[in-house]
């Protein structure tokens, strides 16, 4: 299992983003928050931005699947995608991602038959 962190421009994008995470069933739940982030820009000044950031436990075999389909769906937008992986979770949890979280293509084919 792992916790996928994904950021957005804004809450509303995060809103579509979360729907569709949950539609093509990668999770059971998304967590979603402001944030304000810093970078460094070209002329080496520091300038911040806000941001929001979307959280959600899955399966780690799911991730790449997870970054494809949203690359397809949002074509123009340039997601900052990553994962952590869980060392420990309560085991109720894990039970119900296990047999609940399928992915869009297992969603797909069970819908066919």
């Amino acid at each position: 299992m792992i916790i996928v962190k994904l950021l957005v421009a804004d809450k509303e994008l995060g809103n579509v983003v979360a729907n569709s995470i949950l539609k093509n069933k990668f999770t059971l739940n998304v967590f979603g928050s402001p944030f304000d982030s810093f970078h460094v820009s070209s002329s080496n000044e520091t300038e911040q931005t806000a941001v929001y950031v979307i959280q959600f436990v899955t399966k780690s075999l799911l991730f790449n699947e997870i970054e494809e389909s949203l690359k397809k769906e949002f074509p123009e937008t340039e997601f900052y995608i990553c994962a952590t992986p869980i060392v420990h979770m309560a085991i109720n949890l894990h039970d119900k991602i296990r047999e609940r979280v399928i992915g869009a293509k297992l969603n797909k084919i069970e819908s066919e038959a």
